[in-house]
């Protein structure tokens, strides 16, 4: 499984960070991305429906900003787009 932290990082680079490390993905495997930025966790989850990748919570902080997302790269996925 892979990781990304995008923890102090504001839009849009965790978009492109993300998409660089979806783009390395085979259909089935698993990104999980660790971040901070409110804005960012609901342009992730957007970009990911959108180009048909599922997206789940795998863990939220609490009262802090932080945010980890689970995405996994299905069949439907359009990375070259995303």
């Amino acid at each position: 499984m892979a990781r990304v932290d995008v923890r102090g990082e504001i839009c849009p680079r965790p978009a492109l960070i993300v998409r660089q490390a979806l783009s390395d993905l085979d259909t089935g495997e698993t990104l999980v991305v660790r971040g901070d930025y409110p804005p960012a966790e609901e342009n992730l989850r957007r970009m990911c429906t959108t180009h048909g990748i599922d997206v789940t919570t795998a863990e939220t902080a609490g009262e802090s900003n932080e945010f980890e997302l689970e995405l996994r790269v299905t069949e439907m996925a359009s990375l070259s787009e995303a």
